[in-house]
């Protein structure tokens, strides 16, 4: 039987390189985004299906996850799809807390209860994709921070849950990678310039990774049979 992998924010970045390598290891791959064009594109470019799907859309996530549980099951589930924005705290509305957890915390964990009985059938993997900036302090960042501070807590609990069930769960963590979601925290080019030569400068490696890099450790934690609740750091050495 044929794996089948559930990748959210698949149009670009991280998950469209996940997406990529899943259907060259024999995949059966789905992927979903907001904007119906870039997915369409997205879905064509890798040769795989597409579900259009806001994640922070709770009422939505039902229609998109019933195709894996009136199936046969679900192998794979990145929980990649979330939303990044640095500003000071004062400057965050009520609206950008709401848009915030709902999009980079109920969300995956909605799909996660969701898709478990899908995920029970195969003895399937969780990847969530969090962040290192939760162990580093960065400034402006306390928001986008906290939520992904809470998606790790969630996972290492979900582990001991879904362990009885045959479900492993994990997360990777990756520090600067070159995505797109660089270009939408709302600096300036000059200003992106400058971070990026701080941040490389602190970088061992002394540069920023690839999103090829970050799927490759996706895919192997997803495939690393004895390994559940753990947090693997892709970061270049930062955290060394």
């Amino acid at each position: 039987m044929k794996k089948r992998a559930f990748v959210t924010g698949g149009n670009s970045g991280i998950g469209f390189a996940t997406a990529r390598l899943l259907k060259k290891r024999g995949y059966d791959v789905i992927i979903s985004g907001r904007n119906y064009e870039r997915l369409q594109k997205a879905a064509d470019d890798l040769g795989v299906e597409s579900v259009q799907a806001d994640i922070s859309d709770l009422d939505a996530l039902a229609d998109m996850t019933a195709p894996f549980l009136e199936g046969d099951g679900l192998d794979v589930l990145v929980n990649n799809a979330a939303i990044a924005s640095f500003k000071p705290l004062t400057a965050h509305t009520e609206d950008d807390y709401k848009l915030f957890f709902d999009t980079n915390i109920r969300g995956p964990l909605e799909l996660i209860r969701l898709l478990l009985p899908a995920l029970e059938k195969r003895q399937g993997s969780i990847c969530n994709v969090s962040s290192v900036i939760v162990s580093k302090g960065v400034v402006n960042a306390s928001l986008y921070a906290a939520c992904k501070g809470a998606m790790d807590a969630f996972t290492r609990s979900l582990a001991r849950e879904f362990a009885p069930k045959k479900v492993r769960i994990n997360a990777v963590a990756p520090g600067a990678i070159e995505t797109p979601m660089f270009e939408k925290l709302g600096f300036s080019e000059e200003e992106l310039h400058v971070l990026r030569c701080q941040q490389e400068a602190n970088i061992p490696l002394n540069r920023y990774g690839r999103s090829e890099e970050v799927a490759a450790v996706i895919v192997s934690q997803l495939e690393a049979t004895y390994v559940t609740g753990a947090i693997w750091t892709v970061d270049g050495g930062v955290g060394v």
